[in-house]
């Protein structure tokens, strides 16, 4: 399995941040920081952006 270059990482209480492994900062999407998210939603987009798929990441993001 290759390596993943997202992962979640906690930030405050109960919100995580996406962390983009490659540029060691959180990963911004549209001119978006990727914080402040639930774990959920954090981990449905670590799997999208690990993936690659730009169509299901921009339902997700209109999903916002």
């Amino acid at each position: 399995m290759a390596a993943q270059r997202y992962s979640r990482r906690k930030n405050l209480n109960i919100y995580w941040t996406v962390f983009d492994k490659v540029v060691g900062q959180p990963a911004v999407v549209n001119g978006f920081v990727m914080d402040m998210l639930t774990a959920e939603e954090a981990d449905n987009l670590v799997d999208l952006l690990n993936r690659g798929n730009q169509a299901s990441l921009w339902c997700y993001a209109e999903w916002f």
